[in-house]
């Protein structure tokens, strides 16, 4: 199962991220053996991760591959210009494990109702890295004062799920205004 990464408005494609998993049969399939132009047959969503949009603001926060269902919320709200102030927390260990940066970066640039935050936890001194620095909670944790009036969504690992829970949490961020995708 992979979540789509594409706005939900989009009807002649869908965007996944897929990320390689050592001898996972699909992972693999796709990675080295798919070709541009092959046909393959999905079926779906069957997922329960979408927009509720029950408050105002949005914090996002994404690891890894699990960029894809909060790209695919990022755009919808966007392309409707739905009133939400949106913050995007996208975590990794160091600068390579980090992707679709310059997207994220235009679309901060080009809306003002939405920020990036992208963060390394252990940056190599080749990154050259002058963003955010330390694991995601922590910045999730210096960037949100509280959680009035907010609702998260959280994709990624569990472990960092996990954490996510809570320091939203300890920011009063109620579990019914919290909604996650663990994989």
């Amino acid at each position: 199962a992979y979540s789509i990464a594409s706005a939900p408005s989009e009807k002649k494609y869908v965007d996944l991220i897929v990320r390689l998993v050592p001898q996972g049969i699909c992972t693999t399939y796709v990675h080295t053996a798919l070709k541009v132009n092959d046909q393959v047959k999905v079926s779906g969503p069957f997922g329960e991760f979408y927009l509720r949009g029950k408050e105002k603001e949005l914090v996002m926060i994404a690891g890894g591959s699990g960029l894809a269902p909060i790209r695919s919320i990022i755009l919808d709200v966007l392309e409707k210009q739905l009133d939400y102030k949106m913050t995007f927390f996208f975590g990794a260990v160091t600068k390579k494990d980090l992707y679709n940066l310059e997207e994220m970066y235009e679309l901060a640039e080009k809306h003002e109702n939405f920020r990036f935050v992208p963060a390394l936890s252990k940056p190599e001194p080749s990154d050259a890295w002058t963003g955010e620095l330390g694991l995601i909670t922590e910045v999730v944790n210096r960037f949100i004062p509280d959680g009035e009036g907010k609702e998260a969504y959280l994709c990624g690992s569990p472990g960092m799920i996990n954490a996510c829970l809570a320091v939203l949490g300890n920011k009063g961020i109620p579990p019914e205004k919290i909604f996650f995708d663990k994989f």
